[in-house]
């Protein structure tokens, strides 16, 4: 930003516990960012990647006064508690604290034709919607499921503990 300001932004959809985890998270990138425009000021180029060693364990640091319970509930501090000990760049790559987070959500509301649901618990070869579009569910790969998009035909692998919203009558 102008005159070298920070600004951070974060969903405003996110359950208070899911926030403080993505607010903490890009503070820490700020935190990096500063650290890296003060060695650029002594002649020091080198940056590495956005999600590398410096940001894990500054991310850690900054994580670890509020890995308690009278911050967060037993049920997801225990997975996040493991998913710190080395955090990726995203919680979804942390299966267990997705359930955890996804428990602690507000039920979002949907027309009464329509229910939410993890992917991965959807049969295989049902339709569904995502991002406003509409899908048949393949194979589990992993973490992944391979989607046909139905529209174009094309197939896409999305996180199996993705929300996905089916009718109620399939």
């Amino acid at each position: 930003m102008p005159q070298g300001q920070t600004q951070i932004t974060v969903n405003a959809n996110l359950n208070p516990y899911a926030f403080l985890i993505t607010y903490v998270h890009e503070v820490a990138h700020a935190a990096v960012h500063q650290y890296y425009r003060s060695q650029w000021r002594i002649g020091r180029k080198r940056v590495e990647a956005p999600h590398g060693k410096r940001w894990k364990t500054t991310f850690q640091q900054l994580m670890q006064p509020l890995l308690s319970e009278t911050v967060f509930p037993v049920e997801i501090l225990q997975p996040l508690t493991h998913y710190i000990a080395n955090p990726a760049a995203t919680t979804y790559a942390h299966p267990a604290l997705v359930v955890a987070l996804r428990q602690a959500d507000v039920a979002v509301a949907a027309p009464i034709s329509v229910r939410r649901i993890m992917l991965k618990d959807l049969p295989e070869g049902k339709d569904f919607q995502f991002a406003k579009k509409t899908f048949r569910r393949g194979t589990l790969r992993r973490t992944r499921v391979v989607c046909k998009e139905m529209s174009s035909g094309k197939s896409y692998t999305i996180l199996a503990h993705a929300l996905v919203e089916v009718d109620y009558d399939e």
